[in-house]
């Protein structure tokens, strides 16, 4: 009973202490995001959210915004009889007298009310936090609320506050003035200043509405009649995104919403106390570590997870039907502790009596294995000298004799020195095997003369004497011979290998070859088709045949640009891709492929549209040619495989690690799981066969891919079949990685100028 309770109290006693620490924090907080999935429930249609979005800045076209804007904005909620505006934008700062009057004037004439944020941050310079306002004009018409987010320790936003500090005082937080403003109800006597916002209210069902939408007069004014309006920035390139749990991140706005709808829908989590949660802890621990004394393992296992599920759940219930958040991280914790201190306790005595007796019955065993007849091995004691002494069944069927302890024999009547034991006598070999852990192979033979080859490995029959040894040997004939053939295959099969590598390059020789001897004509091919059909020459006669020499222009320049896909693969199975690396600005060059291919996009009743992160620089030491070949691909491609009426996206920014991202989305036909990798193959389409519905070789995305990896980048595919893909590059913004690039670069085109140039005189 006694150790039972020492291993129960232990168990506890870890998990409080990890508890209090933190550390059960990395399991508690994935279980907590789980619970939000579980307990999803809609945004209360009181509250509105006027966001500045894309399409407001894209509309309005500069920023900041001239705060004429905003008066405006205000004059339009008020005439909507909006109950409430509320704003989340920093007005601390002074624009031009006219316009800073125009916004007063309208915060004035409004005769609901408005709410202005303020804010507190940390000053490096002088030491300590300062306080920002809006402008004295536009807080004597405003009531002013703290717009502060205060992020956890894991960088994640999972609590606020009702109110924050201010002044020597307190101010109220924008989410509490928000919620108290939409439900005319005052803060709850005794409630906590800091909660847990619900992340279950999902962000999808709030009710949206763009800016300009609202500014313009474009949207009906009942959306807004006696509702609280929350306006704010949602566009990523203002910055203003905050990382959550669930969601990853989320604008600021939509942050201070949940925090408002927590408030307003009673949703306001609060932990359940710790002492709650020590009693709990204790009581379902306790009863694992009872019932776990008696259980087998496996039921021991059953146990534990249906208690361990059963809090899980009974925390969902209780966290959807009130505002109580159970912890159940330690009650995970805490019982698997007592379940397996339980377990070693109750078997450690057990454990120590197997373990004893089976030590006494091996070393039986291994006496009665050294003089055993029947093994499968042979057994031969012999002295220092190899003199036979004892030998088993075993040994005689190997070795093929009828020996015995009178004949006397020596162990090297039955050994042939060979390479193996490089031509040592017997002797030698049994000195080194004896102090040897691994079996030594030697050559033997049989009474017959029959040689084979056997493994050696060599103990003393007494440990504090070397006088006596145990031979245990084992006839490895038929293992030696299948290891030999196997060489002899394995060298077979590297041989067909440096064949058919001898056969790839041969073929992309031919292909380089058949494509320079294409090209020719087929320049003469397209130069007279468009003379004929320019009619240099004089009237063709019928409209026919302009239409058909169009027809073979087309055709022949078709053909000319897979004949020159065809060399760039095979100039790439060859190693001759040349790499002229420079600097130039990628978002310069995003620019310029963009409208090209917009113009293709709008040819083809799609919409394009470019999109450049403000952030960083975007300058790059590459081979401008090759990024812009496999661009124009992949963008050829997003465009040819679209759907009707569809949409391509270029974007440019950077990743987590700083380096370059690029990448195409489209909402086209989609590449099935199964058949990208071939996509990527060469001549490889994912819609194969005589009924595909798209032309061309299969090679753009494999040149692409190259390109691409021999600029030191990465090409990733996402695609679902019927809804579009993305096409993502990655590129090394690293300096150190781009000049060794330049350092291949320029060592690669050095050693291949000569061929390079006699290519281009062909031409």
């Amino acid at each position: 009973m006694f150790p039972r309770i020492i291993s129960w109290i232990l168990a506890v006693t870890l998990t409080v202490a990890a508890f209090y620490a933190g550390t059960l924090d990395i399991l508690e907080r994935p279980l907590l995001e789980l619970r939000y999935k579980l307990t999803k429930s809609e945004a209360d249609p009181q509250l509105v959210i006027v966001e500045i979005d894309p399409k407001s800045l894209r509309e309005i076209g500069t920023w900041p915004w001239k705060r004429s804007l905003h008066a405006l904005l205000i004059d339009r909620l008020t005439a909507a009889r909006a109950e409430t505006i509320v704003f989340d934008i920093d007005f601390s700062l002074a624009s031009t007298e006219e316009e800073d009057a125009k916004l007063a004037s309208a915060l004035a004439r409004r005769s609901g009310h408005t709410i202005l944020a303020a804010f507190r941050q940390w000053s490096e310079a002088d030491g300590q936090f300062v306080d920002i306002e809006p402008l004295d004009i536009f807080a004597e018409h405003a009531e002013i609320a703290s717009a502060n987010i205060i992020p956890d320790t894991d960088g994640l936003l999972w609590r606020h506050s009702r109110e924050h500090p201010w002044k020597n005082s307190t101010l109220p937080s924008i989410a509490s003035l928000i919620a108290e403003n939409a439900s005319s109800t005052v803060r709850p006597q005794g409630a906590l200043n800091e909660f847990w916002i619900d992340y279950g209210i999902s962000p999808g069902s709030f009710a949206r509405y763009s800016l300009s939408d609202v500014a313009g007069g474009r949207t009906d004014p009942a959306n807004f009649s006696g509702k609280t309006v929350l306006i704010g920035a949602t566009a990523v390139e203002l910055g203003d995104n905050v990382a959550t749990p669930l969601y990853q991140s989320l604008p600021g706005v939509f942050v201070q919403m949940l925090a408002a709808q927590s408030i307003l829908k009673g949703r306001d989590l609060h932990p359940l106390p710790n002492s709650l949660t020590l009693i709990l802890l204790l009581l379902t621990s306790a009863f694992v570590s009872i019932t776990s004394w008696q259980q087998r393992p496996g039921q021991v296992i059953v146990s534990l997870a249906s208690i361990d599920i059963l809090v899980f759940v009974a925390a969902i219930v209780v966290q959807s039907t009130s505002v109580i958040l159970i912890p159940v991280a330690p009650i995970i914790v805490g019982t698997l502790l007592s379940a397996s201190f339980t377990f070693l306790t109750r078997f450690r005595q057990l454990g120590l009596k197997v373990v004893t007796e089976r030590v006494a019955r091996l070393r039986y065993q291994t006496m009665m294995a050294n003089v055993a007849n029947n093994a499968f091995d042979a057994i031969i004691t012999t002295d220092r000298d190899g003199k036979i002494e004892t030998l088993n069944l075993a040994a005689k069927r190997i070795f093929d004799t009828n020996l015995t302890t009178k004949n006397q024999v020596n162990m090297s009547e039955f050994y042939i020195p060979s390479k193996l034991t490089n031509k040592q006598d017997f002797t030698e070999i049994l000195a080194l095997a004896l102090y040897s852990d691994e079996p030594r192979r030697i050559l033997c033979k049989r009474s017959t003369g029959q040689a084979f080859h056997a493994d050696l490995a060599v103990t003393t029959l007494n440990p504090d004497q070397e006088s006596e040894l145990i031979l245990v040997m084992r006839d490895i004939d038929r293992s030696v011979k299948a290891e030999r053939r196997a060489f002899r295959r394995e060298r077979e099969l590297k041989q067909a290998k440096t064949r058919a590598e001898l056969a790839n390059r041969a073929k992309s020789e031919f292909l380089a070859n058949m494509s320079h001897e294409l090209k020719t004509p087929l320049n003469a091919v397209m130069g007279f088709a468009e003379m004929m059909h320019n009619e240099v020459f004089g009237p063709l006669g019928s409209k026919k045949y302009i239409e058909y020499s169009q027809d073979i222009y087309d055709g022949g320049a078709r053909l000319l640009a897979t004949v020159t896909d065809v060399l760039d693969f095979a100039r790439i199975e060859d190693g001759e891709l040349v790499i002229h690396t420079e600097q130039f600005d990628l978002s310069d060059m995003i620019t310029r492929v963009g409208i090209l291919a917009s113009e293709r996009a709008t040819a083809a009743g799609l919409s394009f549209n470019t999109v450049i992160s403000t952030e960083g620089s975007f300058v790059i030491s590459s081979d401008e040619r090759l990024l812009k070949q496999a661009l124009n691909s992949l963008l050829a491609n997003a465009i040819k495989f679209n759907s009707e009426n569809g949409f391509v996206i270029l974007q440019l920014q950077h990743d987590d690690k700083g380096d370059f991202m690029l990448s195409i989305e489209d909402s086209g036909i989609g590449i099935a799981e199964d058949q990208i990798e071939t996509c990527f193959k060469a001549f490889g389409q994912a819609n194969r066969g005589l009924q595909r519905q798209f032309e061309g070789a299969g090679l753009g995305l494999t040149l692409s891919k190259k390109y691409i990896e021999a600029l030191g980048g990465t090409l990733d595919v996402e695609s679902i079949v019927g809804t579009g893909t993305t096409m993502t590059i990655t590129l090394p913004s690293d300096v150190e990685q781009q000049t060794q690039l330049d350092m291949v670069s320029e060592a690669h085109s050095s050693s291949l100028s000569d061929k390079l140039q006699s290519d281009s005189a062909h031409h």
